[in-house]
């Protein structure tokens, strides 16, 4: 069985999409109930803050897309000490909590969406916690554990910033070549879907995977 937290989000919801393409069962934590499902999911009403009093059956693979709400000016550094606590508590302790829950259950193998640039020691924090995030995944010994970092999600055509981002995307992209490929701008659609290939072929260890890796070709 598949574990899938974050599905109401942009990403998360098409993660859940393709989920819902397998045979295999998909269980969904989630906030609030979720209307419209795969045929082959099943969801579970949970309240975050007490994710250490869950009781999971049996996990095989782990996919974490939880993230807590920005706007870009947020994801490119800029934010106060109160979005700052809240993204820690989400991105961070909330996706550790469940892989650490998950591999109790003993499941094996994990996927995370991370962001490109992500790093421990960034000065920009969302950059910061998101290679935290990553290294303490590591350290909690997941048979595979599949790392993806994809730069600009384009498509969310209900938020005016992304809209403006998708622009800039549109006429920086071409520019960004050799090692700066990674940091290309990308549909939230061809992510997902190499997630999940991509997460069911992985490999012992930790993998990692950018812009070149979820393109058609691979």
């Amino acid at each position: 069985m598949n574990l899938l937290a974050g599905a109401t989000g942009f990403l998360g919801n098409e993660i859940l999409y393709e989920l819902g393409l397998l045979q295999d069962q998909t269980l969904v934590l989630t906030r609030r109930k979720i209307d419209t499902l795969p045929m082959n999911t099943d969801q579970m009403i949970i309240d975050f803050n007490k994710i250490s009093e869950l009781e999971l059956p049996q996990i095989d693979h782990v996919f974490l897309s939880i993230g807590f709400p920005l706007f870009f000016h947020n994801v490119m550094g800029i934010m106060n000490k109160n979005l700052k606590k809240d993204l820690f508590l989400v991105d961070l302790s909330y996706q550790l909590e469940i892989a650490k829950k998950a591999k109790e259950t003993g499941a094996k193998n994990i996927s995370i969406i991370s962001a490109v640039g992500a790093n421990p020691n960034s000065w920009n924090y969302y950059l910061k916690i998101k290679g935290m995030v990553e290294k303490e995944l590591i350290n909690i010994g997941f048979d595979s554990t599949n790392i993806f970092q994809p730069g600009h999600l384009r498509g969310n055509k209900y938020r005016f910033d992304i809209l403006l981002a998708d622009m800039a995307s549109i006429f920086c992209d071409p520019f960004l070549l050799g090692p700066l490929t990674k940091f290309r701008s990308i549909s939230a659609k061809a992510v997902a879907k190499h997630v999940v290939n991509n997460s069911l072929k992985s490999e012992p260890g930790t993998n990692y995977f950018d812009f070149i890796d979820f393109q058609p070709w691979r």
